[in-house]
């Protein structure tokens, strides 16, 4: 396969509206899981966190019936809703970070942050929705392994004086991130869509293919089993 000649985000900055937005919610798909886990794990505080009415008083339901709201919309637009009032209350429901947050809140602030930006890009008030959300689920794998695989290594860099030194280190890291295999599966995954969404019209059966392309991927971005 011949290496596309620009980069990802400004193949997606190229992309039309109705692209951008078939984009966004393909790749949003598998960061929306996130939610869910943050509901098992963190009972009490989504609890304070979720609206009146959610199953549980838990996020995961609320975020599934917009992205179900979205897809349904991109697959025929006459299936329209109420962008605003869905926007406002994910941006209720959007778990809080503080210093001494768990990491299992941020994979979901990242994934209702992406689905606002979404619910924006709909209103047409926000035009980079598609690079913001490439960009937080790039770095939601970033975050990931340097909270685990590369945890130490990080922590050692932080140790280091000579400013040059730490440069160095730094940008040795990066290059290992970018390699990584799940990193890469994330990269390869946003080209494929963006293939596809480059050589196929967008109607009814594009959609159901594109929701198929997220279920043979059989992880989350942050290679977690989706169910």
């Amino acid at each position: 396969m011949t290496k596309p000649t620009l980069s990802t985000f400004a193949q997606i900055r190229s992309l039309s509206p109705k692209q951008s937005l078939a984009f966004s919610v393909t790749v949003l798909s598998r960061m929306i899981p996130h939610v869910a886990l943050y509901d098992e794990l963190n009972q009490e505080l989504t609890s304070e966190l979720a609206l009146t009415g959610a199953t549980d008083n838990a996020v995961g339901p609320l975020v599934n019936k917009v992205l179900g709201l979205v897809w349904d919309y991109l697959g025929n637009p006459k299936n329209k809703f109420n962008f605003g009032v869905q926007l406002e209350k994910i941006e209720v429901a959007t778990p809080d970070v503080t210093e001494h947050t768990p990491f299992g809140v941020l994979p979901a602030m990242d994934a209702c942050i992406g689905l606002s930006a979404l619910l924006r890009l709909l209103q047409q008030e926000q035009d980079d929705a598609a690079v913001m959300i490439s960009k937080l689920a790039q770095g939601g794998v970033e975050a990931m392994l340097l909270a685990t695989e590369f945890a130490d290594d990080n922590a050692e860099i932080t140790t280091i004086d000579d400013e040059e030194a730490k440069d160095n280190a730094y940008f040795a890291i990066s290059k290992q991130l970018k390699s990584h295999p799940l990193m890469e599966f994330e990269i390869a995954f946003q080209q494929e869509v963006l293939q596809y969404l480059q050589t196929h019209k967008l109607n009814e059966q594009s959609v159901k293919e594109l929701q198929q392309l997220v279920k043979d991927t059989g992880i989350t971005t942050l290679g977690i089993e989706l169910e």
